[in-house]
């Protein structure tokens, strides 16, 4: 059984984004960074003390998400697809161009959504249950859209299936090193935007100037979903050992 290497699988995702930056880049700007600019620029976010409990949170969201539903649901379909499109881009066993992976994810995209509302549904109540046993399946099935992209599997079950073999004896692992690597983004685009926002503060009287905000966090955003793609897709050749096959890509 291959045991997942850190060094390896970052170093794997560094050469994915290398090798693949003009296409994903593509992507990513139209289906990813787009729609989260939109939303953040024409939908007002909820407004919040920092003193609410549950039912003043309630309270501050039912509102929310009853006026924005079709934004939402919009904005997260387009991020999605194109989550999609960019694990396709990926994939080693495709070597196709952009619209062709577009066409080939329109395609799969309802295999995609219900494989994720699938995980969603698996990973719930695992989450109630001190959140770890959630996270650990959450770890266990991460790697469902990627079987889609990479081997053509249109049974978002079987997807589900084939990333719970493929990740047997690594679960613990694939979790922690996601986790290093989803704080460390956190951090630094929590320091990003706030150097940002202090600029913009001091060039402004404090006034702020949200577009360029949102632009910053909209960016910051993107970037780090993009890493996160790389990094599942890494994780996946190196379990698969289909390391070779991007080795040849890179040369």
């Amino acid at each position: 059984m291959v045991k997942l290497n850190y060094m390896q699988c970052w170093n794997g995702a560094m050469a994915l984004l290398g090798a693949h930056k003009e296409a994903i880049l593509a992507i990513a700007g139209v289906f990813l960074f787009l729609p989260t600019f939109l939303f953040a620029q024409f939908v007002a976010q909820p407004i919040l003390t920092g003193d609410e409990d549950l039912n003043g949170l309630l309270a501050v969201y039912t509102p929310y998400l009853n006026e924005n539903a079709l934004a939402i649901m919009a904005s997260n379909f387009v991020i999605s697809f194109g989550g999609l499109a960019i694990y396709l881009t990926l994939a080693p066993s495709r070597n196709t161009t952009v619209a062709d992976d577009l066409i080939t994810a329109l395609k799969a995209f309802l295999i995609y959504l219900i494989a994720n509302l699938l995980t969603g549904l698996l990973v719930l109540p695992g989450l109630f249950l001190f959140v770890l046993p959630g996270a650990y399946i959450w770890a266990r099935l991460v790697l469902a859209p990627v079987v889609i992209a990479d081997r053509g599997e249109r049974n978002p079950v079987g997807a589900i299936k084939k990333s719970w073999s493929l990740t047997q004896n690594n679960g613990f692992s694939i979790l922690l090193f996601i986790l290093i690597i989803a704080v460390t983004g956190t951090i630094t685009i929590g320091a990003v935007q706030a150097v940002v926002g202090i600029i913009v503060g001091l060039a402004t009287g404090g006034a702020g100037w949200p577009f360029i905000e949102n632009l910053v966090a909209s960016l910051t955003g993107t970037a780090f979903q993009l890493v996160l793609a790389v990094i599942i897709m890494s994780v996946y050749l190196e379990l698969t050992g289909k390391k070779r096959d991007v080795t040849e890509v890179f040369n």
